[in-house]
């Protein structure tokens, strides 16, 4: 293992990735903690590491390590990669990290470009006329009532083909009834005709029988194997 950095280098370091980060990453909405220490935060820990090492990928037990010496409340065990999700841009082989501090996680730009598009109501309305004005899911036609719910007319809704991919971009809705939508929450994938093709949650699950859940348990052993 390498020797590892003091904490007077952690500082410096943190301090670098802080300016790093107004100047290159902020407009890219990727997240720093609120820190003036290195060690006053687990991300911020994490960051002046990887930055004092950045030519170099760092093993999670030297991350263990120096959790130990200078933040040992924590536990030894460092998910270094959850840096990723607040668009850090990360790389390595398994239990290895390197940081790159002058660009954002290509995949975090992306997500933050899709939920930075909304749907508007020109484009809702030119959804509905690609769909004949009715559901995408049972064909339900707008305005008309729906003697299934009792008559009540039918009112298009801007429905998420995947719940798991946030915001209103154009490419991810689908018209349906306001009973589809509410029906289906944010439990179901859809395919572009409105076709259920996945789950998007635990909830179906959770609703089957237990035979049901017998067998999809007996599914997941099988794929995720310990």
């Amino acid at each position: 293992m390498n020797v590892l950095p003091s904490p007077v280098e952690l500082q410096t370091a943190w301090e670098d990735i802080q300016e790093i980060h107004k100047e290159h990453l902020a407009v890219h909405d990727v997240k720093i903690p609120h820190a003036g220490q290195y060690n006053e935060r687990q991300k911020a820990m994490w960051l002046a590491m990887l930055y004092l090492n950045r030519e170099r990928e760092v093993h999670k037990d030297e991350m263990s390590a120096l959790a130990r010496r200078d933040m040992p409340r924590l536990g030894a065990d460092q998910q270094v990669r959850h840096l990723k999700r607040d668009g850090w841009a990360l790389s390595g082989k398994r239990g290895y990290h390197r940081l790159d501090p002058f660009i954002a996680s290509p995949e975090f730009v992306r997500l933050s470009t899709r939920q930075r598009r909304q749907l508007s109501a020109e484009d809702f309305e030119q959804l509905k006329k690609a769909f004949g004005g009715r559901c995408a899911t049972c064909g339900a036609r707008e305005r008309q009532p729906d003697p299934r719910y009792g008559g009540d007319p039918v009112v298009l809704q801007p429905g998420h083909k995947n719940p798991a991919e946030a915001g209103d971009d154009p490419a991810n809705i689908l018209p349906q009834c306001q009973f589809c939508n509410r029906g289906y929450k944010d439990d179901f994938v859809f395919d572009d005709k409105g076709r259920v093709r996945a789950i998007a949650g635990v909830g179906p699950v959770r609703r089957a029988t237990g035979e049901v859940q017998r067998r999809v348990y007996s599914w997941l052993k099988e794929r995720f194997p310990k």
